[in-house]
């Protein structure tokens, strides 16, 4: 059985707290701990652009995390964050001090331009050089209309990294709004070797740049494979947990706690029946 979490980027109009409680409330067992600047005034839950108390503040995110159960998958950056030295050595000490090794980035750049492409790797290499002497692997998502979007140029990027300490965050959705016959399920497979963290949520039957509204990215209101997704998974040695991700909240008519909470409880509902292990044998009963 492959574990769930959560990204706090669900809960940003929300305290760590009250993030933390609905996380576990819902059942989840791990978090992607948003660390990304907001510029629409929602909550920053992990705080790394501070110049006072930045050592109280870590410890205090840190222990309320162990107060609530739960485990850091990865931090989630902007791609800001890692193109200067000082931004590098805040994420640096940060993980250190929240005992985690990966921080998760969106490709940047910008889709079928190989200019574009070789300056993202740059930028990756130069921040992945850094993050490895703190131990600290970089997962990077394909995104769509960024340098890295498809299957082919999350190859193409593998195959100009340090594969030990840069890997890929798979997101089907962004895969399957690749190209008209992009198959997640198949990506998944291929990709498998290089990919270091996973997230989880639907998408609408239309495949438009744009992601769909938040009530077709909740796990079975969509078309993706889920439950075959899931089996790929859960044969993954290397992941431990996928973490629940879902775009739009805050744009919500009532983002109140209680929606995002709903939305949460029903999408880890949805999910761990189909990453739960189970292998039949000749001697199984069923009851």
């Amino acid at each position: 059985m492959k574990q769930l979490g959560c990204s706090t980027m669900l809960y940003r109009n929300f305290s760590l707290e009250q993030a933390l409680a609905g996380i576990r409330k819902a059942g989840g067992h791990a978090i992607e701990l948003c660390a990304r600047s907001s510029t629409t005034g929602q909550i920053t839950h992990l705080d790394l652009d501070r110049h006072d108390g930045v050592d109280g503040h870590y410890q205090e995110v840190k222990q309320t995390i162990t107060t609530h159960g739960l485990k850091i998958e990865s931090l989630a950056i902007s791609g800001q964050q890692i193109s200067q030295p000082a931004g590098l050595e805040r994420l640096i000490e940060a993980s250190c001090q929240l005992k985690t090794n990966t921080v998760v980035v969106s490709s940047g750049g910008i889709s079928n331009s190989e200019e574009s492409f070789l300056q993202f790797v740059d930028k990756l290499n130069q921040a992945s050089t850094a993050l490895a002497g703190g131990q600290i692997r970089l997962s990077v998502k394909p995104r769509m209309g960024r340098a890295v979007h498809n299957v082919a140029t999350a190859k193409q990027l593998m195959a100009e990294v340090d594969a030990n300490w840069v890997g890929l965050n798979f997101d089907a959705t962004h895969i399957y709004r690749s190209h008209p016959d992009a198959d997640p399920v198949r990506a998944l497979t291929e990709l498998q070797p290089h990919i270091f963290t996973v997230r989880m949520r639907d998408h609408r039957l239309s495949r438009e740049p744009k992601v769909g509204p938040v009530e077709t990215q909740i796990p079975g209101n969509g078309v993706l494979d889920l439950a075959r997704l899931a089996n790929i998974i859960k044969q993954m040695p290397n992941i431990s947990v996928a973490i629940l991700e879902i775009v739009g909240i805050h744009k919500l008519p009532n983002p109140n706690f209680d929606t995002v909470q709903e939305i949460v409880a029903t999408s880890i509902s949805y999910l761990k029946p189909l990453l739960w292990e189970y292998v039949a044998t000749p001697m199984t009963t069923i009851i």
